[in-house]
């Protein structure tokens, strides 16, 4: 059974398990990245995400992006790279969120 790799929203969705069965959509996407154009691969859920970081941090998608690839480990994907980017904001902003801190 693949497992749905979307971040949770809230605690009400964390125990929606309807949706594992389904694949994530996965979504093509031209953007712009230190001038120039860069299509790319990413399931919906994380493209929603990406664009949730840009909104709350004043960031442009295209902003965002550059950023992104430009700290970036050298030989890691760029796609892996937004990936890793949004596990890793949602992660952080979940530590320090009572509910999950534990």
């Amino acid at each position: 059974m693949k497992m749905d790799r979307r971040i949770p929203r809230s605690l009400d969705e964390m125990a929606d398990l309807s949706s594992l069965t389904v694949p994530p959509a996965v979504v093509s996407r031209s953007v712009k990245v230190g001038g120039r154009r860069a299509s790319v691969r990413l399931e919906a859920t994380i493209w929603d995400g990406l664009k949730e970081i840009a909104q709350r941090e004043g960031k442009t998608l295209e902003a965002l992006c550059t950023e992104i690839y430009d700290s970036r480990t050298e030989g890691i994907p760029f796609a892996t790279s937004i990936r890793v980017h949004v596990l890793n904001y949602f992660r952080s902003g979940a530590a320090t969120c009572p509910v999950f801190a534990g």
